[in-house]
C-alpha cells in the first residue's frame, strides 16, 4: 500500500511538472552565487561553501504556518526530529545524518544555545517557536573547529526576523485546529532614525492534545496530555558609528504540559520548562578587518511532578565568542578567535554543592575563496577544559567548481563533545573522570546545475566515527566505552519548473553500528540506530496557482526502524520493529489586500496514517490547522 501511494504521489508531481512546463516560460534560476551562508562565520555564497548546506528560506517558512519548527525540519533531507508528529508536549530531539541528538549544535543568529541542565545538553526544539524565524541554515558535517563542543554532526543556525525600514510595522497571526489547538503571535518592528532598529515578538500556543501513551485496549480512558507555551523574543540594533553595530537580544520561553508514565501506560504527570536566553552581538568592520563578538547567557530549568515525587533540574551556561577576520587578498581570508564557555549546575548534584566547569578554545581558520574555482577551508582549534584537560580538532575541506554548472567537494575533520555537568556531577551515575567524546568525519559530494540552472542535483556520502562514547552502565553510572560508526548517502533534487511551480525530492540511506568491548577485550558490533530508518524518501511541490493563491504538497516516506521497549512490569528492555509509514500533507494560502492579509489552511497526515515514532506512544492522525496572518 505504501509503495502504491508513493508512486502515485511522485506521478502526480511529474504530470503537474510536465503540464506546467508546456504552458509557461522559465523566469528564475538556481544560481551558485544567489544564496549567502552565514553559519561559516565568514559569509559565503553557495559557490564558495565546502560542506553540505541546507537552506530553508523565508518563503518556505511563511508557507509553514500550520507547522512547528520540529515538523518543518523533519521534512528536510538528512534530518529527523524525534516526536515531530507526536503530542506537542513531547520532547523534540534532532538527528542530523543519523547522529544522536547531543551531536547537533543549535545557533540563534550565530550564537550557540544548548540545555545546560540535563544529560547530553541537546536543546529541545519545542522551546523555539517558528513565528520569529526568518531563515534556517543547516551545515552538515563536523563544525567543531568553528563552534567547539556538540557540533559533531553539524549546526542548525536559526536566523531571526529583521526589522522593516518603516518606523513602525506590525505582524500578527492566529490559527485554530484539531485537538483544540490555538496559536497566536503578535510582533512589532521598525527603524528609528538612521541608527536604531527593533524587533519584538510574542507567541502563545495551547492545545488540549491527546493521550501521549497509546491505550492498547481502547477502553481504558487515558486522559489527554495538553501543552501550552508562551515565548517572548526581542532584539534591538544600534549603529553607534558608521561601521560599529551593537545588538542586544532576549529569548524567553515558558512551557507547561502533561506526560504519561510510560509506553502504553497512562499517568497524571506534569512538567514545567523555562528557557531564559539574553545576549549581545557586536560587529565592527573597517577596510580589510572585521571584528565580531557574541555573548549569551542560557538558563534552563525543568520541573517534573509524578506519582513518585518532584524532580527539578537546572543549569546555566555563559557563552562568549570573539573573533576577527582579515582579508589578506581577494581570495584569501584568515579568521582567528577565542570561545569561552562557563557551565554551572546548582546544588542538586551528587556532592550536594554547586558544580562548575569551564571550556576555553582558541581557534584559527584560513579560507581560500574561489581561486580559479577552488575553495578551501583549513582550521585548527585547541580546547582546554577545567576537568578533563586539553584536546584539539582540525578541519580540512576543499571544493572545486569544475564549471558554472558542476561543483565537487570533500571534507575531513574531527569533532568533540564535552561531558555535561550532569554526567560529571549529577545526582544519577556521576563520573568526574569522563573524557570528551571524539569524532572523525569524512564527506564527499557533488552539486550539478542543469537545464539553464533551473534543475539542481546534489549527492553526498558521509562516514562518521565517534570514540569514547559516553554511556550509562548499570549499576556503575556514566563511563567512556564504546565506538559509534555511521555512514550514509543523501541524494536531493530541486527544480524550478517555471515561475508558478517548483518541485523537489530526496532519498536518504543511513547505517550505523555500535562497537562494544567486553571485560576480556573482545569487540562485538551491532546495528543500533534507534528510531532512525535506513531508507527515507521525501517529495514536495509548490504551486502558485494565481497571483494570490498558492498550494504546497509534501510527502515523506519513513522505512522500517527499530526501537527499545522497556517493560515496566518485568524491568527488561527488548528490541521492537516499527513499521514504515507515509505522510502526505497539504498547505494552501490566499493573500488579500495586496498581501496585507493571508488566509491559510494546513492539512497534515491526509491519509490518516497510523504509526509509531516512539513505540507505545501515539502520533497525530489526520489534523487540520487554519488561520489568518496580518502584515501592517
Amino acid at each position: 500500500m505504501s509503495k502504491r501511494i508513493t508512486l502515485l504521489f511522485v506521478g502526480l508531481l511529474c504530470s503537474l511538472s510536465v503540464n506546467a512546463q508546456q504552458e509557461q516560460q522559465v523566469t528564475d534560476s538556481l544560481q551558485l552565487d544567489k544564496i549567502t551562508v552565514t553559519a561559516s562565520k565568514i559569509p559565503q555564497t553557495m559557490r564558495e561553501t565546502t560542506k553540505p548546506v541546507l537552506i530553508i528560506d523565508e518563503k518556505t517558512i511563511e508557507q509553514s504556518a500550520g507547522k512547528d519548527l520540529a515538523q518543518l525540519l523533519n521534512e528536510q533531507s538528512g534530518i529527523i526530529i524525534n516526536n515531530a508528529n507526536s503530542t506537542p508536549g513531547s520532547t523534540k530531539g534532532v538527528y542530523i545524518q543519523g547522529a544522536t541528538t547531543k551531536y547537533a549544535l543549535v545557533l540563534i543568529d550565530g550564537i550557540p544555545v544548548s540545555d545546560p541542565s540535563g544529560v547530553g545538553g541537546a536543546l529541545d526544539f519545542r522551546m523555539l517557536p517558528l513565528n520569529y524565524v526568518e531563515r534556517i541554515e543547516v551545515v552538515k558535517g563536523s563544525q567543531s573547529t568553528l563552534y567547539g563542543s556538540d557540533a559533531v554532526a553539524g549546526v542548525i543556525n536559526i536566523i531571526t526576523k529583521k526589522s522593516s525600514d518603516k518606523p513602525f510595522s506590525t505582524t500578527a497571526s492566529a490559527s485554530y485546529g484539531s485537538y483544540n489547538t490555538f496559536e497566536g503571535d503578535v510582533g512589532i518592528n521598525g527603524q528609528i532614525g538612521e541608527s536604531t532598529s527593533y524587533v519584538v515578538n510574542f507567541t502563545r500556543e495551547s492545545t488540549e492534545g491527546l493521550s501521549a501513551a497509546e491505550d492498547q485496549s481502547g477502553s481504558a480512558g487515558f486522559d489527554k496530555d495538553g501543552f501550552n507555551q508562551n515565548t517572548v523574543f526581542a532584539k534591538v540594533g544600534y549603529s553607534l558609528l558608521e561601521n560599529l553595530n551593537i545588538s542586544p537580544f532576549i529569548n524567553y520561553s515558558t512551557n507547561k504540559g502533561d506526560f504519561d508514565a510510560d509506553a502504553f501506560t497512562d499517568g497524571a504527570n506534569t512538567f514545567d520548562l523555562t528557557l531564559l536566553n539574553p545576549g549581545l552581538r557586536i560587529d565592527y568592520a573597517t577596510g580589510k578587518i572585521k571584528l565580531n563578538a557574541g555573548y549569551n547567557f542560557t538558563s534552563m530549568a525543568s520541573r517534573n511532578v509524578t506519582t513518585f515525587g518532584e524532580n527539578v533540574y537546572e543549569g546555566t551556561v555563559h557563552n562568549l565568542d570573539v573573533f576577527g577576520t582579515y582579508r589578506i587578498s581577494d581570495h584569501i581570508q584568515a579568521l582567528v578567535g577565542t570561545a569561552v564557555e562557563h557551565f554551572t549546575l546548582p546544588s542538586n548534584t551528587s556532592s550536594g554543592e554547586e558544580e562548575k566547569a569551564q571550556l576555553v578554545s582558541p581557534y584559527a581558520t584560513v579560507f581560500l575563496k574561489d581561486y580559479h574555482g577552488l575553495n578551501v577551508e583549513l582550521g585548527y582549534r585547541i580546547n582546554t577544559h577545567s576537568e578533563y584537560g586539553t584536546n584539539s580538532t582540525f578541519s580540512f575541506a576543499p571544493s572545486f567548481n569544475i564549471s558554472e554548472q558542476l561543483k565537487v567537494m570533500t571534507s575531513i575533520g574531527t569533532g568533540f563533545k564535552v561531558p555535561t555537568l550532569s554526567e560529571l556531577y549529577g545526582p544519577f551515575g556521576a563520573n568526574p573522570d569522563l573524557d570528551p567524546e571524539k569524532s572523525l568525519t569524512f564527506d564527499i559530494g557533488a552539486v550539478a546545475y542543469l537545464a539553464e540552472n533551473q534543475l539542481k542535483l546534489e549527492a553526498h556520502y558521509f562516514n562518521r566515527s565517534v570514540d569514547d562514547v559516553i554511556i550509562y552502565s548499570f549499576p556503575g553510572g556514566y563511563i567512556n566505552r564504546d565506538r559509534q560508526d555511521d555512514h550514509g548517502i543523501e541524494i536531493e533534487t530541486n527544480w524550478l519548473i517555471n515561475e508558478f511551480i517548483t518541485a523537489g525530492a530526496f532519498y536518504n540511506y543511513l547505517y550505523g553500528k555500535i562497537t562494544e568491548e567486553d571485560i576480556s577485550g573482545n569487540e562485538t558490533s551491532s546495528y543500533n540506530l534507534i528510531r532512525r530508518p535506513k531508507h527515507s524518501v521525501g517529495a514536495k511541490m509548490n504551486l502558485n496557482l494565481t497571483k494570490n493563491l498558492s498550494v504546497s504538497l509534501n510527502g515523506t516516506f519513513m522505512g522500517e526502524r527499530t526501537d527499545l521497549f522497556f517493560d515496566p512490569t518485568t524491568y527488561v528492555s527488548s528490541e521492537v520493529e516499527l513499521d514504515p509509514y507515509f505522510l502526505f500533507n497539504l498547505y494552501a494560502e490566499y493573500k488579500l489586500s495586496d498581501g496585507m492579509f493571508t488566509a491559510f489552511a494546513d492539512l497534515k497526515n491526509l491519509l490518516n496514517a497510523d504509526f509509531y515514532e516512539v513505540y507505545g506512544y501515539n502520533t497525530l492522525g489526520f489534523n487540520v490547522r487554519s488561520g489568518l496572518r496580518f502584515n501592517f
